[in-house]
Formats: structure tokens, sequence, C-alpha cells
């Protein structure tokens, strides 16, 4: 009876998840950039790569931190499954419950956006600056720092005679990586080529255009905030639960065998999948880009 007791705790362990999802279905995410994806694959390479030895040697303490927290876990309860489950929770809980997080970045970058192109439109209707470039390099100081690289980018190519406007604004396109960044920079690059007198006004609908979405973005976000604290408390209950086996000897008997670990692994690595994918779920795909060096024309 009790070995029966304990399958159904730990079958319920990998279940719980399925009850949030079904609760609070996401929304259908669209389609991905695949050479997008790839490509901020690629730069997050490169920058973990050059990250400065301060942030590599605490990322070490951090992965040995948590290694010798599941060693413990391990050797007190004689779990392996459980020891190492531990150690991965503690290393890619961040990741994990990260979404919040990297969607209002994006927001974030996107709302400094906004107040970039209205500071332009501001600066070209108070006589500030002659043109669109010199109304991007008057800017490029003052931005927001979320795209402050991008910004000096574009001014600097502009500076650069020899590089090609549309060279230029493609390269600013994928320092934003985002399908709004490619729309402001295609109306940079018109408003460039045409130079016309009404380009302050159009910066001004840009600017309303990214507000909007900018709202749709935070009222999103802000649905989803529920669904997150029901997951941290479906982590807390999972805990409650391994922490109840551990210390009713009894309870979890069938688990101290090899082919109770066995079957401990595969629902707490069922748990950790379903994470994954509820966390992918919550960011969502990002809408495919049209302008940038990766897009095919």
């Amino acid at each position: 009876m009790m070995g029966l007791l304990a399958v159904i705790a730990g079958a319920a362990l990998a279940t719980a998840p399925l009850v949030v999802i079904a609760a609070f279905p996401p929304p259908v995410p669209g389609p991905a950039s695949a050479p997008g994806a790839l490509r901020r694959r690629l730069l997050a390479a490169r920058t973990t790569a050059h990250a400065p030895d301060r942030t590599r040697n605490q990322q070490r303490v951090r992965v040995l931190g948590w290694s010798l927290c599941g060693i413990g876990v391990w050797v007190v309860t004689a779990w392996p499954a459980a020891g190492t489950a531990v150690a991965a929770v503690g290393l890619w809980g961040p990741w994990l419950l990260g979404s919040a997080r990297v969607t209002r970045e994006r927001i974030d970058g996107l709302e400094a956006l906004e107040s970039w192109c209205r500071r332009m439109a501001d600066t070209l209707a108070g006589g500030g600056a002659v043109g669109l470039a010199q109304a991007v390099t008057a800017t490029a100081p003052h931005v927001d720092n979320r795209i402050e690289n991008a910004v000096q980018l574009l001014a600097g190519r502009l500076r650069d005679e020899q590089t090609s406007l549309q060279v230029a604004m493609r390269e600013f396109a994928d320092a934003l990586d985002d399908r709004v960044g490619d729309t402001v920079a295609a109306a940079l690059l018109l408003a460039l080529h045409q130079q016309s007198a009404g380009v302050a006004r159009v910066l001004r609908q840009l600017a309303d255009s990214v507000a909007r979405d900018v709202r749709a973005r935070r009222q999103i976000e802000a649905e989803r905030a529920e669904s997150r604290q029901s997951i941290r408390m479906l982590l807390l209950i999972q805990a409650a639960v391994l922490v109840m086996l551990a210390l009713v000897p009894s309870f979890a008997a069938p688990y101290s065998t090899p082919l109770g670990q066995v079957v401990m692994s595969v629902l707490l690595a069922g748990t950790i999948a379903l994470l994954i994918w509820m966390r992918r779920l919550a960011i969502g795909r990002r809408a495919p880009r049209f302008l940038g060096a990766g897009v095919r024309q």
C-alpha cells in the first residue's frame, strides 16, 4: 500500500504541470525566423566567449555551488536522481523562470525605440537638424542604453560616406533584431532617400505605431503573469513533495531501489521538460523579420 502511494505521489509530481497548462492555455505563437534565431544563438555564444573574467568566475562559482548542493542531496537521500534534479534546477532555474525578464527587455527596447523616433521628430521640427541623417547623429548620444549600440552604429555608418544607406539600415535592423525594428529601419531608409519636408510627421506616426505595439505586448504580458505565478507555486509544491518523501523513509522506500531511481528520473526529467516547454510557450516565437543581412530578399 505504501509503495502504491509513493508511485501516485511521484506521478502527481510530473503531471501537475499539465494541470497548469490546461488551466492557462497560452496564445498561439507566430512563425519564427530561422536565420534570426541562428544568428541570435551565435551572437550569444560570442558574447559568452568574450565575457569579462569576473562574470565567468561568478558563473564557475555558481556551477560549483549548485553541483555541491546536488551531491549533498544525493549523499543525504541516497537518491542520485534527486541530487541531479536539484543541481539542474538550480543551474537552469533563472533560465526556466526568466521568460518574464526576456519579454520585458524586448518591450523596453521597443519603448526606447519609440522615444528615439519622437526625439528625432522634435529635433527636426525644432530646427536642431537640417535632415534625417543629421537628426540621427544629433540624437545618438541621448538614446536609451537598450538601443544605444544600434543607434550609434547607424550614426557611424551615416557619417561614413563609403557605406550605402541600404547596408547601414540592414545593420541597424540586425542590431535591433525585431520585426518592429525592421519597420522603423525601412521607414528611415525611405525617408533618407526622399528627404521630404514631412519627415518629422512620418517619425511621429512611426512612434505612434510602435507605441501601439508596446501597449499590446504589455497587455499580453499582464495576462501571462498569473500563469507564471502558478508555475512558481507548482515548483514549491514539487519541492515540498520531494522533502516529504525524503523525511518519510518507509513512504519513499520504493524509490530507494534501482528501478525506483529510474522511475524518479523519468518523472523529474518529464517535469523539467514541461517547464522548458512552458517557457517557450510563454515567450512565444518572434514574428518573421523582413529586413536584415540574414533575410532572403
